[in-house]
């Protein structure tokens, strides 16, 4: 038999379950959206350094999957993106603006954003 307290913290477990499974659905809603390319275009991308910036990212996110010895370092990361979109180099809000779309834009990418944040702290 459940308790007076059960109740209320089985009431709580089914809200944050109800929550997580809207967050999910929020993210694969804004994924569609391709926050990235979105963001490029922003910013004066051509069409070119969208596909440019894109393969740096799936490069990052595979090497990232690959292991310790592989892992991107942040200042390669960033000197690897203006080589590839010149018109923001040194932009340090793009940066900011671009790992934040990480996050909402493929599942690879979430992997990375959670990868760069861990890097800065």
């Amino acid at each position: 038999m459940l308790g007076p307290v059960d109740r209320p913290l089985d009431a709580l477990e089914a809200k944050v379950e109800e929550l997580e499974a809207m967050l999910t659905l929020a993210f694969r809603l804004l994924s569609i959206e391709k926050p990235v390319s979105a963001l490029l275009e922003r910013f004066g991308a051509t069409e070119a350094e969208d596909v440019a910036v894109h393969d740096l990212l799936d490069n990052l996110a595979t090497r990232l999957d690959r292991g310790e010895m592989y892992r991107p370092s942040l200042g390669g990361f960033e000197g690897e993106l203006y080589e590839r979109f010149p018109g923001i180099r040194g932009d340090r809000e793009f940066v900011t603006l671009l790992l934040d779309a990480l996050k909402l834009d493929r599942p690879a990418y979430r992997k990375l954003h959670a990868f760069v944040v861990q890097e800065l702290r």
